[in-house]
């Protein structure tokens, strides 16, 4: 039996905590007290960015699934921006004042550049498409020409 997941609010949860996140590199807080909830904050993100392409990846029947690996990209630009805040950022909470964080980091760049190739690779740019028996321009112009 297949569960169903729902997308929408998984994708705004993740947003919120992604905003989160970035508002506490962004605020001059207490390493003691948030580093170590930030680093575990981060791999949630990473790991439940992970389950939601794999659900998605499984289940081709879902109606809006273009538009969700379009919202699912957007998350990992927004994921990416805390990976980026959290390695060059100057706030008390990031890779130049912890070091040891930046290999983790990578890792986690790598993996998120991965899922944007696979969401790359699944979203359908829809084309223009003309339907057949629609009225030409010509022919559109012909009737419209007493007007």
């Amino acid at each position: 039996m297949h569960k169903r997941v729902n997308f929408e609010d998984n994708i705004f949860i993740i947003a919120a905590r992604i905003r989160g996140i970035l508002d506490l590199l962004i605020l001059d807080t207490d390493p003691e007290l948030f580093l170590e909830k930030t680093m575990d904050d981060i791999a949630f993100v990473d790991h439940t960015l992970d389950m939601l392409l794999g659900n998605l990846m499984a289940n081709d029947r879902l109606l809006d699934r273009n538009e969700t690996f379009e919202n699912l990209s957007d998350l990992e630009s927004q994921f990416a921006q805390v990976l980026s805040a959290l390695k060059n950022g100057s706030g008390n909470i990031s890779a130049l004042n912890f070091p040891l964080i930046r290999e983790k980091i990578r890792i986690l760049e790598n993996r998120g550049q991965e899922r944007q190739k696979t969401i790359g690779e699944n979203i359908k740019h829809e084309e223009a498409t003309i339907l057949e028996g629609a009225v030409s321009s010509a022919e559109l112009n012909e009737l419209l020409r007493d007007f």
